[in-house]
């Protein structure tokens, strides 16, 4: 099933499909290895949702809603 990156539930994973952030948070994702086919998991949730934590290549990073909302992702389980 596709979604976003923010709509992730906690404990859930997926593969990143298409990222369509452009400019300085694009190099970001791509420097910490948010690629496409990258498996990544909601392992954390902020405030509101505002900002949760995802692991991503054995690391644990914090991504704010307006930029997970651009991640397009195919939820695993």
């Amino acid at each position: 099933m596709e979604s976003t990156l923010d709509k992730l539930d906690i404990n859930k994973s997926a593969r990143v499909i298409l990222v369509t952030n452009i400019g300085e948070m694009k190099d970001r994702f791509l420097d910490i290895g948010l690629t496409t086919n990258t498996l990544i998991k909601c392992v954390l949730s902020g405030n509101k949702k505002e900002i949760n934590g995802y692991e991503i290549r054995g690391a644990v990073i914090a991504i704010r809603k307006e930029d997970a909302e651009k991640v397009k992702v195919s939820v695993i389980g």
